[in-house]
C-alpha cells in the first residue's frame, strides 16, 4: 500500500524519497485491554455555534460504519522529531496506552520557528536537512498520511484576514498572565502569528485525518492532537503509569478531555469535529465573550475545546465548558542533543 503523503512542497529533500507503507496490525498489550470505549454518546454532545465554513472546509460524510480507533495528529515544527529518542516512543506509547488500532497523521514543517521574544524562552530555531534521519524516523512511526513543507509561516500579516475575521479582538487583550510583566503574548503580533501559524498546522493535519476517514467510510471515535518533539516514556513503572495516563481511555469514552497543556489533548471525535470548523476560521466577535480575551495558545485552545489547556487559569472563552484531566504524557526534547 503507497504511502499517503506530499512530498512536492519540500524542495530537492524529499524528491528522491521512494516509501512504502508498512501496515500496523493489532497487537495485545501488557497495560491496557483491546476493548474500545464507547464515544457514541457523546457523539451530538458538542455544539459549534458561530462557525464559519470556507469553500475548502472539508465537511463531514455521512458514515454508515461505526466509529473506531484512535487517530493521533502530530502537527508543527519537526525540530527534535528525527532524535532516536523522540521518534523511537511516539507509536509504542500510543499503542501501549490505548491497546488497539493508533492511526498516525502527520504535518510538519521542515524549518523550525524563530525565538518567542520570551524570557527564558527563547530557543533558537532548529531546522530539518538530514534525509537519512527523516526516512529512519518516519519509517518508526508508519503514519497513515504525511505531510512534510519547508516553511512554517502559513499566516502572515498578508493573509492575516483568511484566517481571522475580526481582527479588533485580538488587539487590547485581557491577559491571565502577562509575558515578562508587560502584556499578554497575542498583543505582540510576531507571537500571534506564530500561535496562528501552530494553530494552521493543527488543521492541516486534522484534514489529513478527515481525507482519511472518507476515504474508509469510517469515522475514529478518538482523535489526539499533539507535537512532533515529544519524548514519550513506555518504561515508567507501573505506579507512576497509572497515576499519569492509564486513566485516559476512559476518561475519554465519558466525552471528556485529558490533556498535557497544549502539547497532548486527547478528545472525543465530535469535539475534534468543533475544533476544527471554530479553528479553520477564528470568527470570534466583538459581540462574543471569547473578543480580547484570547490571550495566548493555550487561551485559544480553550476558546476550540472548552477545556482549561493553561496552568495559569481559565480565560473564560469558550461557550461550551468541557470536563478535563491533566495527564503527565510526554516531556519536550528541547535539543538535539541526548546527553
Amino acid at each position: 500500500m503507497p504511502w499517503s503523503g506530499s512530498f512536492a512542497r519540500c524542495g530537492l529533500l524529499m524528491t528522491s524519497w521512494t516509501v512504502v507503507l508498512l501496515l500496523s496490525t493489532e497487537m495485545k498489550f501488557q497495560r491496557q485491554s483491546a476493548t474500545e470505549p464507547n464515544l457514541e454518546d457523546v457523539e451530538s454532545t458538542y455544539t459549534t455555534s458561530t462557525i464559519v465554513n470556507t469553500s475548502n472546509t472539508i465537511l463531514p460524510p455521512a458514515f454508515t460504519k461505526a466509529p473506531r480507533g484512535v487517530a493521533v495528529c502530530i502537527a508543527g515544527n519537526l525540530r527534535t522529531f528525527t532524535v532516536p529518542v523522540v521518534f523511537s516512543q511516539i507509536r509504542p506509547f500510543h499503542e501501549q496506552l490505548w491497546g488497539w488500532t493508533v492511526s498516525f497523521f502527520l504535518y510538519g514543517t521542515l524549518e523550525g520557528a524563530g525565538p518567542k521574544n520570551q524570557t527564558h524562552r527563547n530557543l533558537a530555531a532548529i531546522h530539518e536537512t538530514n534525509q537519512t534521519a527523516l526516512k529512519m524516523a518516519l519509517t518508526s512511526l508508519r503514519p497513515q498520511a504525511v505531510e512534510l513543507v519547508a516553511n512554517a509561516e502559513d499566516v502572515t500579516e498578508e493573509n492575516l484576514a483568511q484566517y481571522v475575521l475580526h481582527q479588533e479582538c485580538f488587539r487590547n487583550i485581557q491577559f491571565i498572565e502577562s509575558v515578562d510583566g508587560v502584556e499578554a503574548f497575542f498583543e505582540n503580533r510576531v507571537r500571534f502569528l506564530r500561535g496562528l501559524n501552530q494553530l494552521a498546522h493543527v488543521i492541516s493535519s486534522l484534514e489529513m485525518m478527515m481525507r482519511f476517514e472518507q476515504t474508509r467510510g469510517r469515522r475514529f471515535k478518538v482523535v489526539i492532537l499533539t507535537r512532533p518533539d515529544l519524548r514519550y516514556d513506555v518504561n515508567r513503572n507501573d505506579h507512576d503509569w497509572f497515576r499519569d495516563v492509564a486513566w485516559v481511555p476512559e476518561w475519554i469514552s465519558n466525552g471528556s478531555v485529558a490533556l498535557q497543556m497544549d502539547h497532548w489533548v486527547a478528545m472525543p471525535r465530535a469535539l475534534a469535529e468543533r475544533f476544527y470548523l471554530l479553528g479553520k476560521v477564528l470568527s470570534c466577535s466583538p459581540s462574543d465573550k471569547c473578543c480580547r480575551k484570547i490571550d495566548r495558545s493555550e487561551s485559544l485552545w480553550e476558546y476550540l475545546t472548552g477545556a482549561v489547556h493553561g496552568n495559569f487559569g481559565q480565560c473564560s472563552c469558550s461557550n461550551i465548558t468541557t470536563p478535563f484531566r491533566r495527564a503527565k504524557v510526554a516531556q519536550i526534547q528541547r535539543t538535539k542533543s541526548t546527553k
